[in-house]
């Protein structure tokens, strides 16, 4: 009996199996097969653009090309060789892409499941972004980095934070030389999301401002004022996290304090709180939990789910990731863990089997 010859499958009928893929492990399991198969997600018609099932990114191990993802779906981690993204910072998004930049400063859009690569401008070359000349200075110099959308689609952005000063810059994909700076007189940007054809971006005085990139010339507008503080808490420190959930614009606020372990202050997390957006009167107001959603913060693109959806993950809950990992001696997740709005108490993490880049993978 005549084994048959799966590798040598003509590319027109893989190209017919590859488009009704409709989750990541299909995708992990057909590329598996065999070089060929794999090489089929080099066409931009067998994409993972349209998938329904959320993967999370596990840490980056050391002299690995290899890189884990947990399915909770599943419950399985899968392995998948991305040489593309190795010794390089990246960052998640909901649209199943990574965001990555070299110790060359040079970024660019990395599909891990099918290696789709998309180059970037390098942040060299834009003259007045004053980029260090230590390569190790790349995770501190870049904060942030969010998509507007999958970039199959035409109208995709990328903005980033960067320097300390909490400065934005913007460019896209494909037609853009150059990153576009841009200019603000109103402090430093602590968390940008894409909404509803916009940027949205909150600063250090809490005041939410709107970049609308819909057009041919970008608009700035000052979206909605700081929200009025009941409490201030001037020995601790916060960290803000803008998030869309239901159609509907959160803020949500990380209190840390100091743990001064061996003279290096490590942060460490105590609480949350969360304000969500009038959109009539753009007044902020104060709300008790985040109901049948889960939220996923860090400096990745931070994003929400419904559990009604997806309910792997634990309803009215947080989870967040270590933002301060690689600042001084500071170890990697010391700070990641699941805040549970319940009963008010974090569950931490420190195994390198939870998440510290975040990935999710959905329509």
């Amino acid at each position: 009996m005549v084994m048959a010859d799966w590798s040598k499958l003509p590319d027109d009928l893989l190209k017919v199996i590859a488009k009704r893929l409709n989750s990541a492990e299909d995708y992990a399991s057909f590329g598996a097969v065999c070089k060929s198969w794999y090489s089929i997600f080099g066409d931009k018609e067998c994409s993972c653009s349209g998938l329904k099932s959320p993967w999370l990114m596990l840490a980056e191990k050391k002299d690995s090309d290899i890189r884990q993802f947990y399915s909770p779906l599943t419950g399985k981690v899968y392995e998948i060789p991305v040489p593309e993204a190795a010794g390089k910072c990246s960052w998640g998004s909901p649209y199943g892409w990574l965001i990555t930049l070299s110790t060359h400063f040079d970024m660019s859009l990395l599909n891990p499941i099918t290696g789709i690569h998309i180059p970037l401008p390098s942040l060299n070359a834009c003259p007045h972004m004053n980029v260090p000349e230590k390569s190790q200075s790349n995770d501190i110099f870049i904060y942030k980095a969010v998509l507007s959308s999958s970039p199959s689609f035409p109208e995709c952005a990328v903005m980033i934070i960067y320097s300390d000063y909490g400065r934005l810059a913007l460019t896209k994909p494909g037609d853009h030389r150059t990153w576009t700076l841009l200019e603000s007189d109103y402090g430093p940007v602590e968390d940008i999301i894409y909404f509803d054809g916009s940027f949205l971006a909150v600063n250090m005085s809490w005041e939410l401002w709107m970049y609308d990139v819909s057009g041919s010339e970008m608009k700035t507008i000052r979206f909605a004022p700081a929200p009025v503080l009941h409490e201030i808490d001037e020995i601790g420190y916060d960290a803000k996290y803008l998030v869309e959930a239901g159609g509907e614009i959160y803020m949500v606020i990380r209190n840390l304090y100091d743990t001064a372990r061996r003279d290096i202050p490590y942060m460490r997390t105590w609480t949350f709180s969360v304000m969500k957006l009038d959109m009539s009167s753009k007044r902020w107001e104060d709300v008790e939990d985040v109901e049948h959603s889960t939220f996923f913060l860090g400096n990745n693109h931070s994003f929400s789910t419904s559990t009604s959806d997806y309910p792997e993950f634990r309803r009215n809950t947080i989870y967040f990731t270590d933002d301060y990992c690689g600042f001084l001696d500071i170890p990697r997740n010391f700070d990641m863990g699941i805040y549970n709005f319940h009963d008010t108490q974090i569950h931490f993490h420190w195994d390198d089997y939870f998440i510290f880049g975040l990935l999710l993978i959905y329509a």
